[in-house]
């Protein structure tokens, strides 16, 4: 009696914790994709502020450059030291 109370706990003890290992759409979520994730350009601040050029509305911003073109060219430059 005492040998099947503790197999059938044993049992039911681990199939508790792998219940969590399943996925049954409730932790299931969209996650961001860390590859695709950049930062922007630095900000930075001109030495006198009346030089700056007048805001133009839907202009890309100066500092912004293609993720793309400068991966490729982070890899396949030949600017390394030789």
């Amino acid at each position: 009696m005492t040998r099947k109370l503790i197999v059938s706990g044993g049992l039911l003890l681990a199939l508790t914790a792998l219940s969590g290992c399943g996925s049954t759409g409730v932790f299931d979520r969209d996650r961001p994709d860390e590859f695709a994730v950049t930062r922007n350009a630095p900000l930075a601040v001109p030495a006198d502020l009346n030089t700056l050029p007048a805001p133009q509305p839907g202009a890309e911003r100066p500092q912004a450059t293609n993720t793309k073109d400068a991966m490729l060219d982070a890899m396949f430059s030949d600017s390394a030291p030789k």
